[in-house]
């Protein structure tokens, strides 16, 4: 555990954490100004506590201790919490006031941001609505931290909705340019990127912003690299035919389209094939608009 201590340090420097924040309710705070100098060891159980407090996940933690440290041997990784599986709406109700009423007694901002998370499913159902200095909050949050590990990353893909076009474009910029020091940790967590940039690239097609389409495009194409992106490659061959559309190449715009729709077909995928006809179908509505 000789490098836990610097790594630890590390980790909460760049999630903007005090020390007080980090220990509380663990250990004291000059303890883990001790531990993360190397002056004192840490018992497990204490350090899990501790990795709880600043949103890291203890496989990330390894991993990135690891890689600072040029350790590179093979690293297994268990599914960690999934903090974007839909959630039924008792959940989120009861989710929602457990980290309100937290909040509002420990004034943590782990507790504010779940908080906020929870609201937003909660809009999704129509059953609440953030504000619009929740969502500057939220924005301001995930754009000023400096690494984002697996709860950032889940964090975004579960509110990614709330931003303006522009905002999501910005934000997933970030992700990638933050979030690329975890980016092998798990094949999950590279599934979790991808979908963030294609969900961005669909957004810039139905905004016509080309610029930053083609970008999304071309940082997709960096994480797609085996058979097991059979979705995203579809997903990512229709976005690039929109692409072609609003770059008034009609001919191979519906080409590549209707090559993805067919794949969703011989894939036996109906709800699919619906669900990009209908995307198709939006994009279209969208650009007589434009």
């Amino acid at each position: 555990m000789s490098t836990y201590g610097d790594t630890f340090k590390y980790l909460r420097e760049a999630k903007g954490i005090s020390l007080t924040e980090a220990s509380k309710n663990i250990v004291s705070k000059s303890f883990l100004s001790r531990f993360e100098r190397g002056q004192s060891n840490i018992v497990f159980d204490k350090l899990y506590s501790l990795l709880l407090n600043i949103n890291v996940s203890v496989e990330e933690f390894v991993y990135l201790d690891n890689q600072m440290n040029q350790r590179y041997q093979p690293f297994h990784y268990d599914d960690t919490r999934d903090y974007v599986d839909e959630q039924s709406v008792v959940s989120s109700i009861k989710f929602r006031d457990y980290y309100y009423q937290q909040w509002q007694t420990n004034h943590e901002q782990y507790y504010y941001v779940n908080f906020l998370k929870e609201k937003a499913t909660l809009e999704k159902h129509q059953l609440s609505e953030l504000t619009l200095v929740e969502k500057n909050f939220l924005y301001d949050y995930l754009f000023t931290k400096e690494t984002w590990t697996h709860y950032e990353i889940r964090l975004y893909m579960s509110i990614i909705s709330l931003f303006e076009p522009l905002q999501s474009y910005y934000l997933t910029e970030q992700m990638i340019k933050k979030g690329s020091d975890t980016l092998d940790v798990n094949w999950n967590h590279q599934a979790d990127l991808l979908y963030v940039i294609l969900t961005t690239a669909l957004t810039m097609a139905n905004t016509n912003h080309v610029i930053e389409l083609s970008k999304m495009i071309t940082e997709a194409h960096t994480l797609i690299h085996n058979e097991q992106y059979l979705y995203e490659k579809t997903e990512l061959h229709f976005i690039e035919g929109l692409l072609l559309y609003l770059q008034e190449d009609y001919e191979s715009a519906h080409k590549k389209v209707q090559e993805s729709l067919y794949i969703f077909e011989i894939l036996n995928s109906k709800h699919l094939k619906m669900l990009y006809q209908k995307r198709w179908q939006h994009f279209l509505d969208n650009y007589n608009h434009f």
